[in-house]
């Protein structure tokens, strides 16, 4: 017998029926379920412990994940082979000029990916001042309209930009201009965006937000379909955007659990499983209470960021500590940055891609919320779609 065999005869197997037994002798007739059973407001009854058996009896045959590797189809894992993110900072100026100063100070200090949120685009020379000296960073315009779109288009045909560039259009607000925007969609362009808290009604919870996201998604393929728009570069043009909670393994499961399902979709759509990788962009996210203990949020900016990691979010953008408060300052905004590049260059979460697959825990809620979320979306459907339910009473703030 070798040295590794003495060692783990040491510590044989124990089996369910012992530690449910152990459990009960401590619990001394106290209930199970009041005691141990987590309820979580997305309706999830989380246990005390996980076992083999658990992911065992997850119904996998439609997104069966559990022995795939990261960047393997249906991603669950991550998109990627390789860990890592883009540091994504947001910038508020609206004059392109001023925006573009803060952007390249933003990038000499450290930031990946620029995100524009207020800026004010009349024609292509604001382009071209907005993203001059940004060379290979990629760049995403949140405040896009119609008139942004046809800008972009424009701007990319005269010399097209090898860095990446998205937007924040909602396809779903004109579906033939989504159409026309997809016949002469450049390679390096994603005009679109999908935010689950806006798709999804007010106060939703993650999982719904997340389901309801997807049926706006669907939709948008399934329109795209009647207008004769191949399923691949439609889905290429899409960026999801999620907010990320504080239930730690809870956002970890969750971004693995929508990349799994929107790669599902876009193979039922008729898809390539190259192109059925989700572009999620996680958001740091503060309670109202964040206003009155602001320096909290830098620690609530740290545990959503390393679940968004985790999870495999491609580009990850914190909300400086004192947003909520509204009282920005470039401290807190160097702090913001300055967490994932301590995440990234010193804690090392960079290095291993899907660190918490096998976790039977892990596992086992991203399967649940997988079911979950695709339940919602399978129920928005039944109702009508997506654009339906939306104009329901009070289904959407």
């Amino acid at each position: 017998m070798s040295a590794a065999e003495q060692l783990l005869a040491e510590f044989p197997p124990v089996s369910t029926a012992e530690w449910e037994a152990a459990i009960a002798a401590d619990l001394k007739g106290r209930s199970y379920e009041e005691k141990l059973i987590w309820r979580v407001a997305e309706g999830l009854a989380v246990r005390p412990y996980y076992r083999a058996e658990d992911l065992a009896a997850l119904d996998l045959a439609a997104f069966d994940w559990a022995n795939t590797a990261p960047g393997a189809f249906p991603f669950a894992r991550g998109s990627h082979a390789q860990a890592g993110w883009r540091i994504r900072e947001d910038i508020d100026a609206t004059e392109p000029a001023a925006a573009n100063r803060a952007a390249v100070a933003a990038v000499a200090g450290g930031a990946e990916e620029i995100a524009f949120r207020s800026v004010s685009i009349a024609n292509t020379s604001d382009l071209a001042l907005l993203l001059v000296n940004l060379g290979e960073i990629s760049a995403h315009i949140a405040c896009a309209d119609e008139k942004t779109v046809r800008l972009l288009l424009e701007f990319l045909s005269r010399g097209p930009r090898r860095a990446a560039i998205s937007a924040g259009f909602d396809p779903l607000e004109n579906l033939d201009f989504a159409a026309e925007t997809l016949a002469v969609l450049p390679a390096n362009l994603a005009p679109f965006t999908v935010d689950a808290s806006r798709a999804a009604p007010a106060n939703a919870n993650a999982v719904e937000q997340a389901g309801w996201a997807l049926a706006a998604a669907v939709h948008f393929l399934g329109a795209m379909e009647e207008r004769n728009i191949d399923p691949d570069r439609a889905a290429a043009a899409i960026e999801f955007s999620l907010n990320l909670g504080a239930n730690y393994f809870f956002e970890i499961a969750r971004l693995r659990a929508f990349r799994m399902l929107w790669a599902r979709v876009v193979e039922s759509f008729g898809g390539s499983r190259q192109h059925a990788q989700a572009r999620i962009v996680a958001h740091t996210a503060y309670p109202q209470t964040a206003i009155e203990d602001s320096h909290w949020n830098m620690l609530r900016a740290t545990t959503q960021t390393m679940s968004a990691i985790l999870g495999g979010a491609d580009s990850i953008s914190i909300a400086p500590f004192a947003e909520a408060a509204q009282a920005q300052n470039e401290a807190a905004r160097r702090l913001a940055r300055n967490t994932q590049l301590l995440l990234k260059q010193e804690a090392f979460l960079a290095r291993v891609a899907d660190p918490g697959g096998g976790s039977y825990y892990l596992e086992t809620l991203t399967g649940s919320i997988a079911g979950s979320a695709w339940k919602i979306m399978q129920s928005i459907e039944a109702s009508g779609g997506f654009t339906q339910s939306s104009q329901e009473p009070g289904a959407r703030s």
